[in-house]
Parts: structure tokens; C-alpha cells; sequence
């Protein structure tokens, strides 16, 4: 019988039964949990979604241990590092993204889609908390909006300032809802009280008739940062409109900026 787990557990779960499933648990070395590793970075899947499904793989060994009184048997998954890779940085240029939004409106039949690219490609928001983002959390007249630390994945509250192709996108959203009678919290909400869900399939059609190949929904975040960071905006400033938690993580993006380096030590006074 399997275990109830919480939903983000029920996906590692998945991920490691298919790979270690009708194998008893003594049996298994340190080299299969290697072999686990590699199978798992060859899918293209996050370090740190590789780490969570060890740590479930782990607390289960320790339990099987406990359970069965093999207090010798060691845990094959136990301080297992993973060889970090560089992470993916794919964006996509001023005139490329004003062509994705060109073909998203030529057959959007809402304005959901392309008003999504606008305001994506201007805040630097996660796919998640703008599908979730809803109205009460906008501020119009001081070009805010605000994440509350449960609508956001470093869980802090986070303030993102709206530019005015931001403020025009939402404009447009709130004037479609008023005329067509949708009386919802959400900003991406439609008739019959339902909320934009899955985006895939228009991105799809949207990329293949601009002609960009090997984006993906989260590269509009990338986009954000890495235009920003090209025109000479502080890494920090880049980090806080992103919500991350600490620069490392903004620093995949520092590479796009190397003048900025000359400019300071240019800037050194003569002695």
C-alpha cells in the first residue's frame, strides 16, 4: 500500500517508483541513487527538484532502517551531493518579444494571452502568481501590485512596480471583464466564473508563427531580467524585483552586463 503524501511528495513518489519501484530497499546502492541522479539530469530536470526527491528517497530509507531494526544498514541516498550545472538562461530580444505579442493577438480570442506576455515581459512575475494574481492586489493609481508571501515562491511579500505597458495591459483586461459581464476576482478570470489555467498550447502556436525556437513560459521571466541587466540596472535592483531570495541566484545574469565593470573602474581617480 502506498503512503498518503502531500502533493508536491506524490510527484517525487512518482518519480522514484518508476525507477526504483519492485526493488527491495536493502538492495539498493549508493551507484543506483547516482544512476537515479543522472537519469534525472539528463531529463533536463532542476538541481533542486532532483534534491527534493532524494531527500523523500532518504527519509524513506531512514524509516525502512527504523522499522525493521537495521540500524547497521546504511542509507544509500545520505549526504549525496549533485554536481551542480549552469542554469538555463534563454531570452528573446525587444523586436522578437513584440512579434510573440504581434501573433498572440492576431488569434487570441480574449485578450488573456497577449495581455499575459505584456505583463510577464514587464514585472518579471512567475506564471503562477500572475494566472493567481487577483484585482484586490492591484493598485491602478500607484502602479503596484502587490504578492502576498503565500502567492509567491520565496514566500515574502513582494511589491512590483507597473510600467505604463503593464497598467495598459491591466486596463484592458479590467475594460474586457466590465463589457462582457465577468464578475471575477481574478485578473486572468472569464465568463462563467472561470480562470485562465494552462497557457501551453497558445504559447505554442504563438512561438511557432513568430519564429522562435527553444522558449519556454518562465524565459519571459529571463527576458525581464536580462534586458534589464543589459541597460545597466543593478544586479540588486534585478534581484528584488524578482523576489529572490538571496543575489546568487540573480547572478546567472550578470554575464549580460560586462561594461558595467569597466564603467567602475573607469570612474577610479587618477594618483
Amino acid at each position: 500500500m502506498r503512503p498518503v503524501l502531500p502533493e508536491r511528495d506524490r510527484y517525487s513518489f512518482k518519480h522514484l517508483h518508476a525507477f526504483f519501484g519492485g526493488r527491495q530497499m536493502s538492495a539498493i546502492r549508493r551507484c543506483d541513487v547516482r544512476a537515479y541522479i543522472a537519469c534525472r539530469q539528463a531529463a533536463g530536470v532542476k538541481i533542486s527538484t532532483v534534491q527534493r526527491e532524494l531527500r523523500l528517497f532518504s527519509a524513506a530509507a531512514n524509516l525502512f532502517r527504523v522499522e525493521h531494526g537495521l540500524d547497521g544498514l546504511a542509507n544509500p541516498a545520505a549526504n549525496l551531493c549533485i554536481s551542480k550545472q549552469p542554469g538555463r538562461v534563454r531570452w528573446i530580444t525587444r523586436e522578437q518579444a513584440g512579434n510573440l505579442v504581434l501573433e498572440a493577438e492576431r488569434y487570441a480570442k480574449r485578450p488573456h494571452f497577449p495581455v499575459f506576455l505584456r505583463l510577464a515581459l514587464n514585472t518579471g512575475c512567475r506564471r503562477g502568481e500572475l494566472l493567481n494574481l487577483e484585482w484586490s492586489r492591484i493598485s491602478l493609481d500607484q502602479a503596484l501590485l502587490v504578492l502576498e508571501p503565500e502567492q509567491n515562491k520565496s514566500h515574502r511579500r513582494r511589491s512590483v512596480p507597473l510600467n505604463l505597458d503593464a497598467l495598459a495591459a491591466l486596463k484592458r483586461m479590467r475594460h474586457w471583464q466590465a463589457e462582457h459581464g465577468v464578475n471575477s476576482r481574478y485578473v486572468f478570470g472569464y465568463e462563467g466564473g472561470r480562470r485562465i489555467g494552462c497557457l501551453k498550447t497558445a504559447m505554442r502556436g504563438a512561438l511557432q508563427r513568430a519564429g522562435i525556437d527553444n522558449f519556454r513560459i518562465h524565459d519571459l521571466r529571463h527576458t525581464f531580467a536580462n534586458w534589464l541587466v543589459m541597460q545597466g540596472e543593478s544586479i540588486y535592483v534585478v534581484k528584488d524585483l524578482l523576489g529572490h531570495a538571496n543575489v546568487e541566484q540573480t547572478e546567472i545574469y550578470a554575464h549580460l552586463a560586462p561594461t558595467q565593470g569597466k564603467a567602475a573602474v573607469d570612474r577610479l581617480l587618477p594618483f
